[in-house]
């Protein structure tokens, strides 16, 4: 019960530093502290009575997350390279690295929208 205010601070936190990173702290600025949290309020309670089932979003989001930690997030690290030791070589097998990621959670993604619409159409 006390876990969605934790994770929501968070949120509008990075989201706010996301859309405005050059402004001032959202703490000072109320107008468009209402503004974030009444846009992720609408867009989380939408999400909510829409999405089937808790399992399809876990299937969504798992997908996501598990690509991103395990190819894509390494794959920047090494093409942002703040020290310079990446050869071509490196940065080359990057940004191969990242493609593929993108295309085979395309076709993830693709799979699991597809299971949950022939799911329905079945029903």
């Amino acid at each position: 019960m006390l876990v969605f205010p934790i994770v929501f601070f968070a949120l509008r936190l990075n989201l706010d530093g996301l859309l405005f990173p050059t402004s001032r702290h959202i703490s000072h600025d109320n107008r468009r502290f209402t503004i974030i949290t009444v846009s992720l309020l609408a867009v989380i309670y939408l999400a909510a009575n829409f999405i089937p089932s808790i399992w399809d979003a876990f299937q969504f989001t798992g997908a996501t997350a598990a690509v991103l930690i395990g190819f894509i997030f390494p794959a920047m690290i090494i093409l942002r390279d703040s020290y310079g030791i990446a050869t071509k070589r490196d940065k080359v097998l990057a940004v191969t690295m990242i493609v593929l990621a993108v295309l085979s959670n395309s076709v993830a993604l693709y799979s699991d929208a597809m299971s949950i619409f022939y799911r329905k159409v079945e029903a």
